[in-house]
């Protein structure tokens, strides 16, 4: 029975993109949002011992580089409220055929890729969800060919 991996890839080095949409967040009125974060988001559906593969596929270069990356397998639980967005017609194969047929990773079935963004914004729960659908909406998300969902 195959199983579901979910691998969080950070920048270890100040992200420029993040940084720029926080500033741009700021000019075009978001205020209350004090900090972004941005990482790759990677699902897997696997058919082997999972923590076999999480120990392999956290090492392949062209996902994680080991210089400026860090490799995490569960989405943090902060106090940020996290916007998942995924392009619309990417259903992984690409990144699914190179892992399959160059790097010899058979035993994985489907791939899953999206950019995770963690947004700290200075309301409560509530409040903070609804800018960051506004936020979603206004930059984060192109809505041509991109959807998106707050977690």
């Amino acid at each position: 029975m195959p199983n579901t991996i979910e691998m969080v890839v950070s920048l270890k080095v100040p992200d420029t993109t993040a940084i720029t949409a926080l500033q741009t967040l700021n000019k075009i009125g978001f205020n209350k949002i004090k900090e972004v974060k941005r990482s790759d988001y990677y699902k897997f559906l696997v058919e082997e011992d999972m923590e076999k593969l999480k120990n392999k596929i956290c090492k392949v270069d062209i996902l994680v580089n080991a210089n400026k990356h860090s490799c995490n397998f569960s989405i943090k639980k902060d106090k940020t409220i996290k916007i998942l967005v995924k392009n619309i017609n990417d259903d992984g194969s690409s990144i699914l055929s190179t892992l399959k047929n160059r790097l010899v990773f058979k035993n994985i079935k489907k791939v899953e890729k999206a950019t995770l963004w963690s947004l700290a914004i200075d309301a409560d729960e509530k409040e903070a969800r609804e800018i960051a659908d506004r936020a979603a909406k206004e930059l984060l998300v192109n809505e041509h060919y991109q959807e998106y969902a707050i977690i």
